[in-house]
């Protein structure tokens, strides 16, 4: 690991150069502790209890007679086998009943929220008491409310999410409760499952509880392969025992609730989730390899949705949303040897998309299945825009294999497509959106998921056009999220919700983007019918179900946008845009003071803090801490078109607008270095300098403590440089070389005629000869 702060080796062209992973990347290790912690909402161990009872808090838990129930209160989203402990002041020959729901509006004594998919039909389980026994949902045999499948496997009864379990007397006796618990059954290959590689934080908690909250949503959503959700549903009740995973131990399903299988459409957002946060890309990869193993072998269709559901060939999106999860997996991972092993299938698949582009460079739809969205057929945008980011990917993955062929004819057909939408009437000049369609009925549909995919994939032509969009979307927000009309003239999905927070970010409009995240995400987060914990699958703007009323998932991947987007926008540690290797820092600090964090890649773990001045203060500081060769570019935001200001590197001065350096050049807002080494990174404007040249660098030097690199003797004639910040101990810019002592000072080489001396009291000075 090179030190941020002073490494002079990061991005070098040895660096760069350098051969990439071939492998599955080492299981990552715990994030260090920090503030942080307190907002993430794991369990610490694999059993869990109520923290409230209702409808009579701290009240002895005892059932007396017909019909008498209690709810308990999980305090969040949980999932698993649930465990009932009586005492000896039950009765003898009692049956309770059972129900759950993640949502409070759902609460019943004679219902759970619905799941099976069908009947959606699911009155209380019931079970047989023992006076002084306990009673396990994952071995005792349900006697009624359970499909026929739940007397020769109980465990098919495990339910997958809830915050509230509800037991009601269904007989006339008494039943005292003694404990209540749950054995938690999601994410089962995390030993402990706070244990994040990865972390983040910011000055706004509100934003730290969203990111973690996105987190544990799709970690809930991480499922044994085994425990999936059998398709067709029974008549009566659920049953959690199908096999949804062929390939390893686990999946990433859709939902904790339901459906529990792997939906393409849904990793297009949890992959990124999973791999900022939870770091478990070995279930990604399995959840890919699952779809693989039922693509249509004469076709190459790949499944709209994997086993037990096992629709194939029946949806172009969630075709496509396959290839970029394939992509994004082997980016992300760095395991080439797997895209080695799937490419052949792989280009079996690009090639079925390709066969449905016409001759103008669009794709046209045939199979329309799609997420919930209305004129998913024909030549619709958003469609076009997932199309463009299979191309954009399907170039960097084939590049990444070795085929050029392929990535030259992925980047041609890009190229042309993104031309024939910026041409091709999609833009609506009076509404400044894109169109569905250019004509018939989707011309006057101007959608979210569309619009959003146009920016943060890279189709719109134009900064201009992506602004307008930008402004244009949060137009139309209502009180409790972004308004979704290819879904609803009502609907608030955060699916494509998070698409926006994303295209908020590319558009450049990042406090926007934080808008958007503490009005729609927060309500989830803080609405009193929710879990406290997780994010839902889609509702209205009167916070009602937009899902068949309670068979809405309330703990959905595919809602959490903002996680993501966190770390790659505000923190500013993203994987390369256009699918290739490397990481760049780059931060979009929104109005906001600081962040930190950190993001466990391929190349090993970055991590990036920085510090924002007051308005007007002049100053922003960025600090970076990466491995030799992960980081291909940092950024650093520099207002007012860059008069007056200046970047410096290190306390070496890279760019004032008049005399850039080492490769420093102003683009959209920032300067971006790239190809040099990249320390810490200050810009300050120069009337806040300070005359001894370094803004903030004297209180930065004091935070590090650096291995030396390359100790030498200085020797010849040499003399301090003017400018550096006094030594604290030994006040460096008055004493000789000799005064440092060859064990407390460390001497790295920055070139031929210079040596930095760095203190390990903090103090640092410039020799020159």
């Amino acid at each position: 690991m090179t030190s941020a702060l002073l490494s002079t080796a990061g991005l070098d062209a040895a660096s760069a150069a350098a051969a990439p992973p071939t492998g599955p990347r080492p299981v990552p290790g715990k994030a260090p502790s920090g503030p942080w912690d307190r907002f993430n909402l794991s369990p610490r161990g694999r059993t869990v209890r109520p923290v409230a009872t209702h409808p009579r808090p701290g009240a002895p838990t005892v059932l007396h007679g017909q019909g008498s129930s209690v709810t308990f209160d999980f305090g969040q989203e949980t999932g698993g086998f649930v465990t009932l402990a009586f005492t000896g002041r039950t009765d003898a020959d009692q049956v309770v009943g059972l129900t759950y729901a993640e949502l409070s509006t759902y609460v019943s004594a004679t219902s759970s929220d619905g799941s099976n998919g069908g009947s959606n039909n699911e009155p209380p389980v019931h079970y047989a008491v023992t006076p002084g026994g306990t009673l396990s949902t994952r071995h005792d045999t349900p006697l009624a409310g359970a499909s026929g499948e739940a007397a020769a496997d109980p465990a098919s009864q495990l339910r997958g999410g809830f915050r509230y379990l509800t037991v009601v007397n269904v007989t006339g006796g008494t039943v005292a409760l003694g404990d209540v618990s749950v054995s938690v059954t999601f994410a089962p290959n995390a030993a402990d499952p706070r244990a994040y590689p990865n972390h983040f934080h910011c000055d706004d908690d509100l934003l730290n509880r969203i990111w973690y909250a996105g987190a544990y949503t799709v970690q809930t959503n991480i499922v044994a392969r085994d425990q999936g959700r059998v398709w067709g549903p029974p008549d009566v009740g659920w049953n959690n025992s199908a096999t949804v995973g062929e390939s390893g131990d686990t999946v990433l399903v859709d939902g904790a609730k339901r459906d529990r299988t792997v939906w393409p459409g849904d990793l297009g957002i949890s992959v990124l989730t999973d791999y900022v946060s939870l770091g478990d890309l070995d279930t990604v990869r399995n959840s890919l390899r699952t779809l693989y193993d039922h693509q249509d072998a004469a076709s190459g269709a790949l499944p709209y949705a994997g086993p037990a559901v096992d629709f194939v060939g029946n949806s172009d999106a969630y075709h496509l949303w396959t290839l970029i999860g394939t992509a994004s997996y082997v980016q992300l991972s760095g395991d080439l040897a797997w895209g080695r092993s799937i490419y052949a299938a792989y280009r079996k698949a690009l090639g079925f998309s390709l066969a449905k582009l016409d001759t103008d460079g669009l794709l046209n739809v045939t199979a329309a299945a799609d997420w919930a969205r209305t004129d998913a057929d024909g030549k619709n945008l958003e469609a076009n825009a997932i199309m463009y980011r299979a191309l954009v990917t399907g170039a960097a993955l084939a590049r990444s294999l070795g085929d050029g062929t392929t990535a030259d004819d992925c980047a041609g057909r890009a190229a042309a497509l993104k031309s024939a939408v910026a041409g091709g009437g999609y833009w609506d000049e009076s509404a400044g959106l894109y169109r569905d369609k250019p004509t018939g009925p989707g011309a006057q549909l101007h959608p979210q998921d569309g619009n959003s995919l146009a920016l943060w994939f890279g189709l719109a032509d134009s900064p201009a056009r992506a602004a307008a969009v930008s402004t244009a979307l949060a137009a139309r927000w209502s009180p409790v999220g972004a308004l979704t009309p290819e879904k609803g003239d009502s609907s608030v999905h955060p699916f494509p919700g998070g698409m926006e927070v994303h295209a908020h970010f590319a558009a450049g409009r990042d406090a926007t983007a934080l808008d958007l995240i503490r009005l729609e995400w927060g309500y989830m987060l803080d609405a009193p019918q929710g879990t406290a914990s997780t994010f839902w699958e889609g509702y209205r703007t009167d916070g009602t179900s937009d899902y068949s009323g309670s068979y809405m998932s309330a703990a959905h991947g595919w809602s959490t946008g903002p996680t993501s987007a966190l770390t790659y926008r505000l923190l500013g540690i993203a994987p390369a845009e256009d699918g290739g290797r490397g990481h760049t820092v780059v931060p979009h600090p929104g109005g906001l003071g600081s962040a930190e964090g950190q993001l466990t890649t391929a190349d090993g773990v970055i991590t990036a803090s920085w510090a924002a001045g007051r308005a007007g203060s002049g100053s922003f500081d960025l600090t970076v801490g990466a491995p030799r060769g992960a980081i291909t570019e940092v950024g650093v935001p520099v207002p007012d078109g860059g008069r007056g200001w200046r970047v410096t590197l290190d306390g070496r001065a890279v760019w004032d607008a008049k005399s850039p350096s080492h490769g420093a050049r102003r683009e959209g807002g920032y300067v971006r270095l790239r190809g040099a080494a990249l320390p810490t990174v200050t810009v300050c404007h120069r009337e806040a300098c300070s005359r001894r040249g370094g803004c903030h660098i004297s209180q930065l030097s004091r935070a590090v403590r650096p291995r030396p690199r390359g100790r030498r003797a200085l020797s010849g004639s040499w003399k301090r440089a003017r400018g550096d910040p006094v030594c604290p101990a030994r006040r460096c810019p008055a004493a000789p070389v000799s005064a440092h002592g060859s064990s407390n000072a460390y001497m790295y080489p920055h070139d031929k005629d210079r040596f930095i001396v760095i203190c390990p009291t903090g103090g640092r000075v410039t020799y020159m000869r």
